[in-house]
């Protein structure tokens, strides 16, 4: 058996960062991951500018496989839309976390790839964590185990309350040879047709490849990007399906709790997802971050009480609390809109008011904004303000 001061489970965003600032603070930390290399899981792989900035890495070719001036967001009839502003990159995803992975290796962390964790359970005031690599078994002790293992976690679900734990299916196909009116752009597609509570993405990544998918509550995600792609020949006719990846994505806001006695859940784990978007990149960043710089602080002191613990918590959510529940109430609301609606939505809209609704700010901007169409201003103003 080995023992640590903090075993992170999961080395997505969250977890490279929860593993770097960790052992930054001088705290001996594993990294458990079950795949042979991070960033398997489906994501469209676009962050704003500032993601990077809290990431505390510059851009770099490296991992940076498309530069972003914008979005488009359509309209469900796809007569209107709306330019959005936002610097911004596509990210090789896989490529981004492994430069995060290896700093936090620079910095101290041990990284375990292609290691499942079988059980966790606590034991004598620590944290056994059982894993299994090569058919081969072994134990790994920790003064404080952080959750970072996404949807599925095994800490979340052995030891946290999950009943208001909501996703939705998120697929994703790799596409090249698109024809791509404005490589620098994101188009976003709305509409219940489309999209039934969720929406399309088509992130560009340059030279016609794009990102290409679909987010949705319940079953027929595939029908559903296979129509998109089928009624947009123009820019789908001689694309080609690369790769395709399907997850889960959380969109029911935070989780009731994500700390106990030696334990912090971060990222998709904790639900620290914006709910309109599904973004959980830069959430999981920051999270990641606070949750590594607790955890160190309270294994060497020798205070693992989830009182103490709850300092994450409380650190985060005064960076993203409030934007998390602005945004969930926002799809909530819009949720509850027909397309003909979204339609008249979408003309009305102006582009930074759109960022700041879709990622928790002034959540009842839109009211103002529909001035001009009364009876829609007031069923937006009751589903905002009401939730």
């Amino acid at each position: 058996m080995e023992s640590y001061d903090v075993a992170v489970i999961g080395a997505g965003p969250a977890g490279v960062m929860a593993a770097w600032k960790a052992a930054e603070s001088h705290a001996r930390t594993v990294l458990i991951e079950r795949e042979p290399s991070p960033g398997k899981k489906v994501c469209a792989e676009g962050v704003l500018a500032d993601a990077l900035v809290d990431a505390e890495l510059k851009p770099s070719s490296e991992f940076v496989s498309n530069y972003i001036s914008g979005a488009v967001l359509y309209a469900p009839d796809e007569q209107k839309k709306v330019n959005v502003g936002g610097e911004g990159y596509i990210l090789d995803k896989p490529a981004f976390l492994r430069v995060l992975a290896d700093r936090a290796e620079k910095a101290g962390s041990e990284t375990r790839f292609e290691t499942s964790v079988e059980n966790v359970e606590r034991k004598d005031g620590l944290v056994e964590i059982r894993t299994k690599k090569g058919g081969e078994s072994s134990l790994v002790r920790a003064r404080i185990v952080i959750g970072c293992d996404g949807t599925g976690s095994v800490l979340a679900r052995r030891f946290f309350p999950r009943k208001n734990y909501q996703a939705i299916t998120a697929l994703q196909y790799s596409m090249t040879d698109c024809v791509v009116e404005d490589e620098s752009k994101l188009e976003i597609y709305v509409g219940h047709e489309k999209a039934p509570a969720g929406y399309i993405w088509m992130f560009p990544k340059g030279k016609g490849d794009a990102n290409v998918g679909i987010g949705v509550k319940g079953a027929g995600a595939k029908v559903l990007l296979d129509r998109f792609i089928e009624n947009h020949p123009r820019v789908f006719g001689s694309a080609k399906i690369e790769r395709t990846l399907a997850a889960p994505v959380p969109v029911g806001g935070e989780a009731e709790s994500c700390v106990a006695d030696n334990m912090m859940l971060c990222g998709d784990a904790a639900s620290q997802v914006i709910p309109l978007t599904g973004a959980g990149i830069h959430t999981g960043l920051v999270a990641g971050k606070i949750a590594g710089e607790e955890a160190a602080i309270s294994a060497l002191k020798g205070n693992v009480s989830a009182e103490n613990l709850q300092r994450y918590r409380d650190r985060f959510d005064k960076l993203w609390g409030e934007r998390i529940s602005n945004s969930l109430r926002a799809l909530d609301s819009f949720e509850r809109f027909s397309d003909n609606e979204l339609n008249i939505i979408t003309g009305l809209l102006e582009g930074q008011d759109l960022v700041e609704m879709a990622n928790g700010f002034s959540p009842t901007k839109a009211v103002a904004l529909m001035a001009r169409h009364p009876l829609l201003a007031l069923k937006v103003a009751y589903q905002l303000l009401t939730g």
